[in-house]
């Protein structure tokens, strides 16, 4: 089953591919709660059977980086 992209998080995968970050400076970035970006980076971190990762953390700087260019949409 693929994965819902929400406006939420193309605009968080936007927003890691301009400028990298922690979750709290996203979060700060986009005006969300912190637990939602959590969420949302979680879903995009984890690899479907359609696509690679979207998003990677970084733990040694906790810092949230994108591993793809783009994201594409189909039906």
């Amino acid at each position: 089953m693929a994965r819902l992209i929400t406006t939420a998080k193309l605009a968080l995968f936007r927003a890691v591919r301009e400028s990298p970050g922690s979750i709290t400076e996203l979060s700060e970035r986009l005006h969300r709660d912190r637990s939602a970006v959590k969420r949302d980076i979680d879903e995009l971190e984890k690899p479907s059977h359609r696509s690679s990762e979207i998003l990677t953390r970084t733990w040694s700087k906790k810092e949230v980086r994108a591993v793809a260019d783009q994201v594409l949409l189909a039906i």
